[in-house]
Formats: structure tokens, C-alpha cells, sequence
């Protein structure tokens, strides 16, 4: 394998990681956002407690790619930020927004004002609808710059020049779409790990004595399974719309999805009805790793379909790529980093995550 198909591997991984776990954070604002912020007191403790320990370590994936992209690929990194500048500007925007709001939140019911509403109400603070709606815009703008490039129609040069609209040239329809279609995967994956969330403290409540199992009665888990099974139907419309869109707006894009990505379509149709399948039959851990492959192998799967493009039509992964000295370079850091970052993410979730009382 040449160097920089190890590094696009290595960079598709890395998005892989954020799309999954930056974007179930990223779901938690959402479903604030969407449900106008009325949440009850425990729903809202507990979503705010899930995303807590790993909401700002999962933004490192989207640091590395970008560091990546910019060492292995200059010409495709300077290409995305000539062309994409504005909707990248407005996602950075919404994540600080978001990170403000959520660090400056009210955390006891001292610092709310609640007094005139029913007991177990909760009216959002002016940093919780910042946290809410940053939580929103971050992934759209995201989502809308993959878009942008995966229509093929960013009039780039192969030196990383933009010779299109600086202002507008990156809106498509398959931009928008794509930022739409983000926010349904986002929410639906924070769905499935906030369900299987609530039914882990279910149960560590009934082995301390607190209370049976009761996960057919428990309203949390209740709420959040509906949830799960509402947006993922949601999401699984909308990914057969975009196929259809896809095949429209970028026929190159459609006949590698034809070609080379098939498999990968299939495997995220089929991850996506397995994750229904067991959030309806309340087997939550295996519907969280069905939605995770499920997210991963679309993300595999644009690479793939595009490839050996990288911004189309114009810069390519040969084109746009570093010396291989630089490269391999790339190659073993990223190894030799690897081996300190997972174990310390491995020991983050297992201090945060293990099993614990409500």
C-alpha cells in the first residue's frame, strides 16, 4: 500500500471517531434544541451527566484530521479552506458557542430560578440555549462542508486555488441536504447512547438495592427509546433520499458508490436496521454498536466513492500528496501516538462510564 492511501486510511479513521462520538455530543444539544428546551429536571441531569467527561476530548479527532489533511495533503487542506471558509467559520463558531454554554450552565437548582413552575419543571437558562443551539449549528455547518465537497462542484485548481464564489460557491443541494442529514444521524446516534445510558443506571439502581429492574417502566429509558426509534427511521428516509440525490447532483460520487462502496452502503443499511431492531426489543448495547457502524461505514463509504479524489474534480490524493519521506513520517507519529492516546481515552471512559448510582 503507498504511503498516502496508509494516511487517507488514518484520516478516514479519524473522522470515522468524530462522526461517531463528537456526533452523539453533538446530538445531546440537539435534542434540547429540537424539543424547544422543556426538558424535566432528572432527563436533563443525565444528559448533561452522559456527554460530561468526553465532550471536549472527542473534538481531538477533528483537530487531527485537520493537522493530517494540512500535513499529508496541503494542497486539498488549502482548497477546503479558500472554498469552504465560511460554512467551517460557522461550524468553529457554534462548537465554541457550545462549549461556552455548557461550561457556564446553571448546574444546581440553587442557580435557577423556579420557583413559580411545577415541580420537576425546568426553564432553560440563557447558556443552556447557547449550549442548545451551538449544539445545533456546529454539525450542520459540518455536515454542509462535506456536502460541498462530495457534489463535486468546487471549482478548485490542483494547486489548492478557489476560483468560485467565496461567499456562496460551497451551497448546493447536496450541501444542504448533507448538513440536514447530519443532524438526523447525530441525534439519532445521542438517542441509542442516552437510552442504553439510562438503562445502565436502571439497573446499577436494582443492584444496590434502589429499585427493580424495570426497564419497560423506567420514564427515561422510555423517552429515550422512543426517541431512538423516531430518528432513526427519520434518518434511514433521508439516507435513501440522498442516494437518489447523490445520483442527481454528483454522478461521479454515485458510480463509485456503484462501484467501490457498495459493500459499505449495504453494511450501514444493515447496521441501521439492526440498531432499530434491538432498541425495540430493549437490547440497547447492541443497538449502540449498530449505530456506530452504521455512521462509520457512510463516512467509509463517501471516502471510498470519491476516491482517488479528494476535493473534486480537480485535486487527488496523488496530486495533492507530501513527499513520501513526509508521509511515512506522518504514518509512524500517528502510530506512535496511537498507543498513548488510546489507552488514556480507554482509561477516561472506564473512570467516567463504569457503573455507578444515580
Amino acid at each position: 500500500m503507498s504511503p498516502e492511501d496508509v494516511v487517507l486510511a488514518i484520516l478516514t479513521a479519524s473522522l470515522v471517531l468524530y462522526a461517531v462520538f463528537g456526533g452523539a455530543d453533538f446530538g445531546a444539544g440537539i435534542w434540547e434544541f429540537a424539543t424547544a428546551l422543556p426538558g424535566r429536571e432528572r432527563e436533563r441531569r443525565m444528559l448533561h451527566r452522559a456527554i460530561q467527561p468526553v465532550w471536549e476530548a472527542n473534538h481531538v479527532w477533528l483537530i487531527f484530521a485537520l493537522v493530517l489533511l494540512l500535513t499529508a495533503f496541503p494542497a486539498a487542506f488549502a482548497a477546503v479552506c479558500r472554498a469552504l471558509w465560511a460554512p467551517l467559520l460557522l461550524g468553529l463558531t457554534g462548537i465554541v458557542f457550545r462549549g461556552a454554554g455548557f461550561v457556564l450552565r446553571p448546574t444546581t437548582p440553587s442557580q435557577r430560578d423556579s420557583t413559580d413552575r411545577p415541580k420537576g419543571a425546568h426553564e432553560p437558562s440563557a447558556w443552556e440555549k447557547l449550549f442548545a443551539l451551538g449544539s445545533t449549528a456546529a454539525p450542520f455547518f459540518l455536515g454542509a462542508s462535506v456536502g460541498a465537497v462530495a457534489s463535486g462542484k468546487l471549482p478548485c485548481g490542483q494547486d489548492g486555488q478557489f476560483y468560485g464564489n467565496f461567499v456562496t460557491g460551497w451551497i448546493t443541494p447536496l450541501s444542504f441536504f448533507t448538513g440536514v442529514f447530519t443532524l438526523s444521524a447525530c441525534a439519532f446516534v445521542s438517542a441509542v447512547f442516552l437510552t442504553r445510558e439510562a438503562a445502565m443506571k436502571t439497573a446499577a439502581a436494582e443492584k444496590h438495592g434502589d429499585a427493580p429492574v424495570d426497564l419497560r417502566g423506567d420514564p427515561l429509558v422510555r423517552v429515550w427509546r422512543r426517541r431512538a426509534l423516531l430518528t432513526g427511521h427519520w434518518a434511514g428516509s433521508l439516507a435513501v433520499a440522498g442516494l437518489v440525490l447523490v445520483a442527481a447532483e454528483s454522478p461521479p460520487l454515485w458510480r463509485g458508490l456503484l462501484s467501490r462502496s457498495w459493500p459499505l452502503v449495504l453494511l450501514s443499511a444493515g447496521s441501521a436496521w439492526l440498531s432499530l431492531w434491538a432498541t425495540w426489543k430493549r437490547r440497547f448495547t447492541l443497538a449502540s454498536f449498530g449505530a456506530i457502524v452504521a455512521v462509520g461505514a457512510i463516512v467509509c463509504g463517501w471516502v471510498a466513492g470519491q476516491y482517488p479524489a479528494l476535493v473534486p474534480p480537480a485535486i487527488t490524493v496523488v496530486s495533492a500528496k507530501a513527499p513520501d519521506s513526509v508521509l511515512w513520517l506522518v504514518v509512524w507519529i500517528a502510530g506512535a501516538g496511537a498507543t498513548v492516546l488510546a489507552p488514556s481515552l480507554a482509561l477516561l471512559l472506564w473512570l467516567f462510564k463504569a457503573e455507578r448510582r444515580d
